[in-house]
């Protein structure tokens, strides 16, 4: 199937039977074990070594933060608290927002919110 239709699958979660199982879940292993490799990078660094620095927890953004239970399986593999990230959490919104769209996409979103608050210095 073409990109576009790979979203759209994904998106409203017409996918194959063995979709999870077969592809989803070792993607998601795989994913929360490269996450690990970068923090034991970061572990290794003097940032982390002279203990300037520490990682309490892992915040997911972007559209891979939108695949289902990633959240679940990375703070599994590494033992370190991890979230979906949610940049509106604590915003209002116009009521002619779609609420629930916004939800949906809000880590899609966390960049370009972030850039947004930049002009409220």
């Amino acid at each position: 199937m073409s990109r576009e239709q790979a979203e759209q699958a994904k998106r409203t979660g017409q996918l194959a039977d063995d979709y999870g199982p077969m592809i989803l879940e070792p993607f998601k292993q795989m994913l929360a074990e490269q996450i690990g490799h970068g923090l034991q990078f970061f572990f290794s660094s003097d940032l982390f070594v002279s203990g300037r620095y520490t990682v309490d927890s892992i915040v997911l953004i972007g559209g891979g933060a939108l695949v289902m239970g990633l959240d679940r399986v990375v703070a599994d593999v590494l033992g370190i608290t991890t979230l979906v990230a949610n940049p509106f959490k604590n915003m209002g919104s116009a009521g002619r927002v779609n609420s629930n769209a916004l939800l949906r996409d809000a880590p899609l979103l966390a960049i370009a919110c972030g850039l947004a608050l930049r002009s409220f210095d």
